[in-house]
């Protein structure tokens, strides 16, 4: 008797637990603090610097650049991150399907993976030109080229054309994040003539269907709840009813919350939902606050004019040859217009107008002119200059074709040095032609991306990054005999060369985010010494294409761009069975 009393009530226990309604999970939402030593990098670079594993147990992201600017990962049992090994000067990680390795970028060209259980670091591809990947379960990896969307095996492989940004005469197609079951892909596109946060979100099926376009939005990421999450430049985060089959929204978007951290002129962003439904984001505001300030050799940084608050998003800038002036490249109601500041504290007004949009400006070689690329089209621009006062009118100093991504006059006025678009086959090569003239010298024209072209002050020098190696580092030609030789002058790492105004220095920034600077001997010969540095340019905004930063006339400062409404570094918002909050909104 007693036997079959323990057996029903066994029995009816077992019943119960089968038939009790079953309790649904609890949302936890929580601050990860990160201390100084282990904080995430400030952008550098376009793209998501934190990625959480598919079971939501384990988060990695970029660390500091004083730390080697290499990959994190911070265990959901454990107080402290740790670094992993090989991952220096990283980028943009993303997850294997399996959590147990994580993919990632090194200066946006070179593709690697790493094992979590350790082992070495392998190189996939060294000719990527990517701001982010995706890994998927049907044994690829996605991310993007110079022609648009590229995919190749997770063990190594050619890269194959998936979608054709230049095809459909785009800027590009970023920031890849698969569909479930590989079957579809979502990513982000725009077009030169939008605004720098006009984003369109796009989808298409794979490998070669036709691209839906969506909605608006800078970043797009797929729910378990049958949702897309879509972060707007304002830095909203809105859930989109969606069917992932037919590639269609099914409902009207619903806000989830407000503040995410986006930055930069690329509208990057860090956010990342796990399988299970574990959310990971920063905040910080939505982005467009950048001011220039100056930096002394020594870091120490003061503001330019505390009064200016200039509308749009600053994307790049240049000083005078007397520093007396700035001419700023703005982006304002979606059209990128070139303005001038008088400095420190005098007006700022517009130089430029039209619907097609202006940007990237320079100076003439007597301060009187400001050269710019006008007539921006899907790939670049053609070389113009106007005087910095607004009177008269403008002047194209080259033909349409091709289109051209920089453009600089020597010292002496005698010439002009361009940089064609990277969207362009051929990527970035760098000529010369006399003003005036329309014949085409070239000086640094090959295979590899060429970029920030920059003539010494006495015209005997060209500087520029070059990423020949398989990273970027600074070179220098004669100039303009620029195949008669050639120095590197980086030792690991380079962009952005910008020459003292007395040309005895030449200035750059090295892979790990330090201002560097090297002496310059006068004399026929080239000689340099060994890079020395300055201070870190980690808290500065990176401008792509031009370089970004510019030099006072006595060489003791450095102007560079600071965002206003930075990320907190040290927190990342962890908010766990997110999925179930998002469920039980919709029911609402």
């Amino acid at each position: 008797l007693a036997l079959l009393g323990v057996a029903a009530v066994a029995a009816a226990a077992a019943l119960w637990g089968w038939l009790r309604p079953t309790a649904e999970p609890r949302v936890n939402r929580f601050s990860l603090f990160l201390p100084e030593e282990q904080a995430l990098q400030p952008v550098t670079q376009s793209g998501n610097r934190v990625a959480i594993s598919p079971d939501g147990k384990r988060i990695v992201y970029v660390g500091p650049a004083e730390r080697g600017g290499r990959l994190w990962v911070r265990e959901h049992d454990q107080l402290t991150s740790t670094p992993i090994a090989g991952t220096d000067n990283a980028g943009t990680p993303f997850f294997s399907p399996d959590g147990r390795h994580v993919g990632f970028l090194i200066q946006g060209t070179t593709l690697r993976t790493v094992s979590l259980d350790g082992g070495p670091v392998l190189t996939l591809s060294d000719s990527v030109n990517s701001t982010g990947g995706t890994w998927g379960p049907d044994g690829y990896i996605y991310v993007e080229g110079d022609s648009g969307i590229m995919r190749l095996r997770s063990s190594g492989g050619p890269l194959e054309l998936v979608y054709n940004a230049l095809e459909r005469k785009e800027v590009g197609a970023e920031w890849p994040v698969l569909l479930p079951g590989a079957r579809g892909l979502v990513f982000r596109v725009r077009r030169a003539s939008q605004s720098a946060g006009d984003y369109q979100i796009v989808a298409m099926k794979l490998p070669y269907g036709e691209p839906k376009v969506l909605m608006r939005g800078v970043f797009a990421r797929y729910s378990p709840s049958g949702h897309l999450l879509v972060a707007t430049a304002e830095g909203k985060l809105l859930a989109v009813p969606f069917d992932p089959e037919k590639l269609e929204a099914t409902g009207s978007p619903m806000g989830l919350l407000e503040g995410l951290g986006i930055e930069g002129s690329a509208f990057s962003i860090n956010l990342d939902l796990s399988e299970n439904g574990t959310l990971v984001y920063t905040t910080g505001g939505a982005t467009g606050a950048r001011r220039p300030v100056w930096v002394d050799r020594d870091g120490t940084e003061s503001p330019v004019d505390p009064a200016w608050q200039p509308q749009g998003i600053i994307a790049n800038f240049a000083l005078s040859p007397d520093g007396r002036a700035l001419a700023v490249d703005v982006v304002q109601n979606g059209i990128n217009t070139v303005w001038v500041k008088q400095l420190p504290a005098g007006p700022y007004s517009r130089l430029t107008f039209g619907d097609t949009g202006s940007m990237r400006p320079t100076w003439s070689a007597d301060g009187r002119s400001v050269l710019y690329l006008t007539e921006v089209g899907n790939t670049g621009g053609t070389p113009a200059m106007r005087r910095a006062d607004g009177t008269g009118s403008a002047r194209t100093l080259l033909p349409v074709a091709p289109d051209w991504g920089q453009a600089l006059q020597t010292r002496d006025a005698r010439w002009l040095v361009l940089r064609s678009s990277t969207f362009l086959p051929g990527k970035g090569n760098i000529f010369g032609v006399l003003m005036g003239d329309t014949t085409l010298v070239p000086l640094a024209v090959g295979p590899a991306l060429e970029a920030d072209a920059a003539v010494s002050p006495d015209g005997r020098w060209l500087a520029y990054a070059s990423d020949e190696s398989g990273v970027f580092e600074i070179y220098v030609r004669p100039f303009p005999e620029a195949a008669s030789a050639r120095w590197q002058v980086s030792a690991a790492g380079g962009t952005d060369p910008v020459w003292a105004r007395s040309g005895r220095e030449l200035f750059y920034r090295s892979a790990q985010n330090e201002m560097m600077s090297v002496d310059v001997a006068p004399g026929a010969a080239f000689t340099i010494s060994p890079p020395r540095r300055l201070f870190s340019t980690a808290p500065y905004s990176p401008v792509p294409s031009v370089p970004a930063f510019d030099v006072s006339p006595d060489d003791k400062r450095f102007l560079l761009l600071r965002e206003t409404t930075p990320t907190d570094r040290n927190e990342l918002i962890v908010v766990q069975n997110w999925v179930e909050e998002m469920r039980a909104r919709a029911r609402r």
